[in-house]
């Protein structure tokens, strides 16, 4: 079913664009990523890099996407002891809708987490000015609850 629904989306947006004659932008992305809930007991902060994709379907909704690399650092669960936790390396697979409103927009992403083996929601808000978006991201759902602050570079 979810492998159907990413086929449905991906077709519909590679026969959409030339028929509607639309501006589609990709970039690249910063994050830096904080754990909350559980997974802050077992990782520290991290940080990413991102592929980002945004394709304008309407004047007030885009359809966003990421491909997301993500490195949280280890911690040490007793302290004064050297019994610490490894780093934790996932990848990011996400797209949905994204609301405009004028330079500030809104919106969800469903996807897929590795490491923590999951799939999930992630809610966004941020500023776009010209190629330079700035969000802020949270994925409140599974095991790997956190939140990132990206800096995007449309091209």
């Amino acid at each position: 079913m979810k492998r159907t629904l990413w086929l449905t989306l991906a077709l519909t947006l590679a026969l959409a664009g030339p028929a509607l004659a639309v501006e589609k932008h990709g970039g690249l992305a910063l994050s830096y990523a904080a754990p909350q809930g559980l997974f802050d007991k077992l990782v520290g902060d991290g940080y990413g890099l991102s592929a980002i994709f945004d394709y304008p379907m309407t004047g007030y909704v885009d359809i966003t996407g990421s491909l997301g690399w993500y490195r949280f650092s280890g911690i040490t669960l007793i302290e004064g002891t050297n019994i610490e936790t490894d780093s934790t390396t996932m990848w990011e697979f996400a797209a949905g809708p994204q609301f405009d409103l004028k330079a500030l927009y809104v919106g969800v992403e469903g996807g897929y987490w590795t490491e923590i083996d999951e799939w999930g929601v992630m809610a966004n808000a941020g500023f776009r000015k010209d190629l330079i978006d700035l969000s802020v991201r949270y994925k409140p759902t599974g095991d790997g609850e956190f939140y990132a602050i990206r800096l995007g570079f449309f091209f």
